[in-house]
């Protein structure tokens, strides 16, 4: 008799310890969320207006990319990448960390700067092949 309620002791104390344990995780998940970034019609990466000027790490949904593979999305990509920006994608959930690393010309940008590369990379392409199709390059 002794030994069963020494069990329901152990148990009520480890849901007691362990339940504001699991809420404070979730509540540190829920904290870890990117600011976001979109993907325009017109292919172009702009950064959400309540976003922090300090921000360098977004994350944008793909879900109208239609990109269906990993292959796709770096290639899709590609286009943008050089050394100041980085896209790491997951398929699975249709998101992109886009990840600003600036370099000494672009260290002071504004997002307001950085959304008008983007574009200006979009326009790049478009003017030396006459379409915007990054999922063929």
């Amino acid at each position: 008799m002794k030994s069963t309620s020494s069990f329901y002791k152990i148990i009520f104390l480890f849901i007691i310890f362990f339940l504001p344990l699991d809420s404070l995780l979730a509540q540190n998940a829920d904290s870890k969320e990117l600011p976001k970034a979109s993907i325009t019609k017109e292919l172009y990466i702009m950064f959400a207006q309540d976003v922090p000027e300090d921000a360098k790490i977004f994350e944008a949904d793909i879900t109208s990319l239609n990109l269906i593979t990993l292959e796709e999305a770096n290639r899709f990509f590609s286009f943008f990448n050089d050394a100041s920006v980085k896209f790491d994608t997951n398929i699975i959930t249709q998101k992109v960390k886009i990840t600003l690393i600036p370099d000494a010309e672009k260290e002071n940008w504004t997002l307001e700067e950085w959304s008008l590369f983007f574009k200006n990379k979009t326009a790049q392409l478009y003017n030396e092949t006459g379409f915007v199709d990054f999922t063929n390059k």
